[in-house]
């Protein structure tokens, strides 16, 4: 190829990507060492907020399954405790979409997963307002109610045993 026919942009040669003299040495380590400082920040505040959603997430759940416990005990009927338990298990099913499922929603494979666990929580609580609505046949209520007490306890169960080790196995 002549000159007249190569491209006339600047080409770097490879004595240019590297540091010349002192000066410059002790400026790239510099940039070198802010930018890993930088990262270790950034990691360990992901850890806090980590730390924090699942140190949230458990103490909510587990304050759940010890009144799912006394809700249990109850022999027979809808237990009075029911709706203000399904008020706790609503708010505890909001605050996790807002702080728990974006922290997971940002892996791919967590994403399923985060979607499955909404669609979950919203039908568990669309059982519950039927259990304290009464739209199960009173002679199985008992059994109902004690069926979707159950299900709430696995699933809150489930948080605790897969949810919050995938989001500590993602630090």
């Amino acid at each position: 190829m002549t000159p007249s026919h190569q491209d006339n942009t600047p080409q770097k040669r490879p004595s240019q990507d590297r540091p010349h003299g002192p000066h410059e040495i002790l400026q790239h380590g510099a940039e070198f060492d802010a930018e890993a400082a930088k990262r270790r920040h950034d990691e360990a505040r992901a850890r806090e907020v980590h730390t924090a959603a699942t140190d949230a997430l458990i103490a909510r759940s587990r304050a759940l399954r010890a009144t799912l416990q006394e809700l249990h005990r109850v022999p027979t009927g809808t237990p009075e405790g029911l709706p203000a338990f399904r008020q706790a298990f609503q708010e505890h099913c909001t605050a996790k979409q807002a702080t728990v499922h974006p922290l997971l929603a940002r892996h791919d494979k967590a994403s399923v997963a985060v979607v499955r666990d909404r669609e979950d929580g919203a039908q568990l609580l669309r059982r519950l307002d039927d259990v304290i609505a009464g739209k199960v046949a009173v002679e199985g209520l008992t059994l109902t109610t004690q069926l979707v007490l159950g299900e709430v306890d696995q699933y809150l169960l489930h948080e605790e045993r897969d949810l919050v080790p995938w989001m500590q196995r993602g630090l």
